[in-house]
Formats: structure tokens, sequence, C-alpha cells
């Protein structure tokens, strides 16, 4: 179940109060929880299945670092991104100040899956 709460605040030109809803985290699975729930259904540990997840997410890095895309079907695609500051000269953009950041995009089938299995509850706050 999916937790909103409705915020509100107000538009910044005609000052008329503007209402929406917001997604509200439960909490933060961790690895190990995942790990956990994972071994329940398979013949795998608790720490074969950590393992696993902590290799998985190192290939991931080394295929990054490589300039590869990494797509995961059924969850989505890791990608890296520069940010830099741009210049008007070709000849002055340099790597100094760049700074490397991964995007992520989730797998169409995943984003489908949430949306019709999604069920919500509004709360105040």
């Amino acid at each position: 179940m999916i937790t909103l709460m409705r915020k509100k605040g107000s538009d910044p030109n005609t000052k008329k109060p503007l209402y929406w809803l917001q997604w509200s985290r439960v909490t933060t699975v961790t690895k190990t929880m995942l790990a956990k729930v994972m071994a329940r259904s398979s013949t795998f540990s608790v720490g074969e299945v950590e393992g696993i997840m902590t290799d998985f997410s190192q290939y991931i890095c080394d295929e990054l670092l490589e300039g590869n895309e990494v797509n995961i079907q059924g969850l989505g695609t890791f990608r890296l991104k520069v940010k830099c500051k741009s210049q008007e000269d070709l000849r002055e953009l340099t790597t100094e100040g760049a700074e490397i950041d991964v995007s992520f995009e989730p797998d169409s089938d995943l984003r489908q899956r949430l949306r019709s299995e999604s069920e919500f509850r509004i709360v105040s706050r």
C-alpha cells in the first residue's frame, strides 16, 4: 500500500492556495532486509543472497566505469552522466570540475507493474 500525504502550498504568482499529493516513505528497505525475503523463497542462505547482491552492485559499477550502460530487464537501465560547466570556447572545455553521477531509468515493465498493482491511501499530516 502506497501512502500519500496531502500537502498545501501557494502559487508563487497569485498566492492562491494549492494542494497536491506527495508520496510518504514508510521505511527504507536495506540489502539485508531484501536478502532475508529473497532467501525465504530460495535455496540460498541470507548471507549468500547478500553476497550475490554485493557482487551484483560491484559488477554494475565495473561496467559503468568501462563506459557501458547496464540494462537489467524488468528493472531498468543504469548509465553514467557527466556534470560540468559549459564553456563558450571548445578549447576551454576540460575535465576540471567535471562530476560523474549515475542515472537510473526504470524498465517499462517495472513502471507498468507499479501502476497496475498500486493501492493508495491518503493520510493528513
